[in-house]
């Protein structure tokens, strides 16, 4: 598993879990503003997976070095 997707997996949970925590200890706006920031972290995450799916997708381009004409 590339570094990537475990970043996205990684923030997709920590967002799940952030908004499931603060549910239960904040109240008001401190919810909405905590509840903001984790969906915050659960886009990310999946912009994390979607780069990893993309950079999978494509093969990895050789550079070809041509000398100098004499």
């Amino acid at each position: 598993m590339q570094l990537q997707q475990k970043l996205g997996y990684g923030f997709i949970l920590f967002g799940i879990v952030f908004i499931l925590g603060m549910y239960f200890v904040a109240n008001g706006g401190a919810f909405l503003f905590t509840s903001l920031m984790g969906l915050l972290a659960i886009f990310f995450g999946a912009f994390q997976l979607m780069i990893s799916a993309d950079a999978a997708a494509k093969p990895a381009v050789k550079s070809k070095h041509k000398k100098g004409n004499k």
